[in-house]
């Protein structure tokens, strides 16, 4: 048992090994980087310090580049504070409808559940009346 995992551990640190030479070995080289064929057709200018910085201007060096043609902040913003005076102002006055809807719904919230008790009291009266006049017609019929 102890030699199986042993052998494991060791191939399993071999080939971590080779993974990492390889790797290594990569990095350091640049055989991976040429081509086997010649570029078809030969590129012209041969060299890209010629042509690169005008497709890609930000190659080295971005103090060479053109300015851009704006000068405010993009996109334009105005400069004073009257861009809100357009806005539905958000304030708090409602001449108390607030305050009369919350009334109102505590108080038809009030009645509701007196209602329900009023009619819960009720029917444990008929039913504790029923009891009693149940017990008094067995009192009655006993003696």
């Amino acid at each position: 048992m102890k030699s199986s995992v042993a052998l494991h551990l060791l191939l399993l640190l071999h080939v971590s090994f080779e993974l990492v030479s390889v790797a290594a070995k990569g990095r350091n080289s640049n055989t991976g980087l040429h081509r086997g064929t010649p570029v078809s057709p030969k590129l012209d200018p041969d060299s890209h310090k010629l042509f690169f910085g005008k497709d890609y201007p930000d190659d080295k060096d971005a103090s060479k580049h053109a300015r851009p043609k704006f000068g405010h902040p993009y996109p334009a913003l105005q400069d004073t504070s009257d861009y809100d005076k357009d806005y539905v102002k958000d304030e708090n006055h409602d001449d108390g409808e607030w305050k009369a809807q919350m009334t109102y719904d505590l108080l038809r919230t009030k009645i509701t559940k007196a209602k329900e008790e009023y009619r819960k009291t009720q029917q444990n009266a008929k039913e504790i009346r029923a009891q009693v006049d149940a017990a008094q017609k067995n009192e009655a019929n006993a003696a």
